[in-house]
């Protein structure tokens, strides 16, 4: 029997994506937040695309084929769908509707109508397993099913997993129960994907401004990264004249500094540090000019 990867429009409605052609590209990328070809060897992309959610800043979908059946479910196939928001908010709203549908016998029953009707049997027909928290992600759920369909049953799961500003939901399609080591393997290797997505990175390096000379005090001001929410950290270093063998100057963390008589001759750069969940990257500025280096005291006079 052919099988169709689908996602029931009962999911939820709000989640439900639509094909956008022509979509901006958006930094970072989607498309690398979702399930590759090379996680899965010798798998076959089906379907690929971008996709548009309200009030996501992109959306990226992969359906993959498998040539050779994965692990104990004997998975045939999974469609990994990646979605970005401007901030947790929407991520965190979301998924917190998937589990009031999931965690009520409403919405539990809602779903399987929805499954139903999108292998047109009978709700009957649709077995919802218990419900599963997975530990991947954050606040990952993921629920298994399984349908009858012509005398023979076809097993799948979806799974949707928060990483901060990222929802990610799989449909996985097995011959077998869907055994949450495999769901869970292939969801560990995304969050990785994820990972390296949302490493900050730098847009505009940090800058240093007023007059490097003695007495006066010079500012950072800060960079620009991809991640709006990091948080920065700031270390001043010496350099000599031409700006090279440059060193931390001990203490020296704050958003200004003030020029002393040990920095005669050396220019001073600033190292900038975004921290957050995903890594501390690190961006420089460039350096200043040298400091002025006073001319030497006159000789004494001669005695008379």
């Amino acid at each position: 029997m052919r099988v169709t990867i689908k996602l029931s429009a009962v999911l939820l409605g709000a989640l439900a994506l639509a094909s956008l052609a022509g979509a901006a590209t958006v930094t970072p990328s989607v498309a690398g937040m979702t399930l590759l070809p090379a996680d899965v060897p010798g798998a076959k992309v089906v379907s690929q695309g971008k996709l548009t959610k309200g009030g996501y800043l992109s959306a990226y979908q992969r359906t993959l084929k498998f040539a050779t059946p994965y692990g104990s479910s004997q998975l045939i196939g999974v469609r990994s769908q990646g979605m970005l928001a401007k901030t947790t908010k929407q991520v965190t709203t979301d998924l917190a509707v998937i589990q009031r549908v999931f965690n009520s016998p409403q919405g539990r029953k809602g779903f399987v109508a929805g499954i139903a009707s999108g292998f047109k049997v009978k709700p009957t027909d649709v077995k919802l397993s218990r419900l599963r928290h997975p530990a991947v992600g954050d606040g990952t759920v993921e629920q298994p099913l399984s349908v009858a369909v012509d005398g023979t049953s076809v097993y799948e799961s979806l799974l949707y997993m928060r990483l901060d500003r990222v929802l990610v939901l799989f449909v996985f399609v097995g011959g077998r129960p869907v055994a949450q080591a495999d769901s869970v393997n292939l969801a560990k290797i995304v969050q990785a994907h994820v990972t390296s997505q949302l490493t900050p990175v730098d847009v505009t390096l940090p800058a240093i401004t007023g007059t490097a000379d003695l007495g006066q005090t010079l500012t950072v001001t800060p960079g620009s990264w991809s991640n709006t929410d990091v948080k920065l950290t700031h270390q001043w270093q010496r350099c000599d004249g031409a700006g090279a063998n440059c060193a931390d100057i001990a203490g020296s963390t704050a958003d200004a500094y003030t020029v002393v008589d040990a920095d005669a001759g050396s220019t001073f750069r600033v190292v900038e540090t975004a921290a957050d969940r995903f890594g501390m990257p690190t961006a420089t500025s460039a350096a200043t000019a040298a400091v002025p280096v006073p001319p030497p005291p006159p000789p004494p006079a001669d005695a008379p």
